[in-house]
């Protein structure tokens, strides 16, 4: 964040520590070969390149580590792709397939490719049925409704970590979370419409469907 949000005063935001992956990486990996040196993450990051994106060097996935740079930049990829970017495109399908024009489940007659051609009867005749929409919607709900054992962006019930200095590092993060929070909450009042899904008290710390 570059401004403090609303009502959190600048000394909060201020970190004590660097940031929260970079300070993880750096406290337990002094070097860069200690990351070269480190055969299990080595081995870690193989297998993703392998396995997962077919040894493509075009997908940008690296093979191997070479320092501790990389496995920042690809650690906060991970971070980031399955917390907020998995609840910025996934919480609000319901709310916006729920007016079925947005999101037809199928379509019973091709589009038309003129404009100003499409009458009300073929509008009609082109949307789906309405059990193809009530499977959708169904579908979609259970997809994006917040689930009961929600564990929030930057909680870690379990408590891995043990050393003063990632829970130090987890306390900062989680203080920044909340001041975000915050604003956005503030934000939403303003708004005739909140914006929630993006609100880190409401993402997921992973993917979880």
């Amino acid at each position: 964040m570059d401004h403090p949000a609303a009502g959190v005063s600048a000394a909060t935001l201020e970190p004590r520590n660097p940031p929260f992956v970079s300070g993880i990486v750096e406290f337990y990996y002094k070097s860069d070969d200690a990351v070269k040196e480190d055969s299990e993450l080595q081995a870690w990051i193989n297998e993703i390149f392998t396995e997962a994106f077919l040894s493509r060097e075009s997908s940008g996935v690296p093979s191997a580590f070479d320092n501790r740079a990389e496995l920042i930049k690809f650690l906060t990829m991970v971070i980031f792709n399955c917390s907020a970017r998995h609840s910025a495109v996934n919480s609000g399908q319901f709310d916006f397939a729920a007016w079925m024009p947005n999101t037809p489940a199928t379509l019973r007659q091709p589009p038309p490719t003129v404009k100003g051609t499409a009458s009300l009867k073929s509008i009609l005749e082109t949307f789906p049925e309405v059990n193809s929409t009530c499977a959708l919607l169904s579908l979609l709900s259970i997809v994006s409704y917040e689930p009961g054992d929600l564990r929030p962006l930057g909680h870690y019930p379990e408590e891995h970590f043990t050393e003063e200095m990632p829970k130090n590092l987890i306390s900062d993060f989680q203080k920044h979370l909340a001041a975000i929070s915050n604003e956005i909450e503030e934000r939403n009042q303003g708004l005739p419409i909140g914006y929630h899904y993006l609100n880190p008290s409401l993402v997921q710390n992973s993917v979880s469907i």
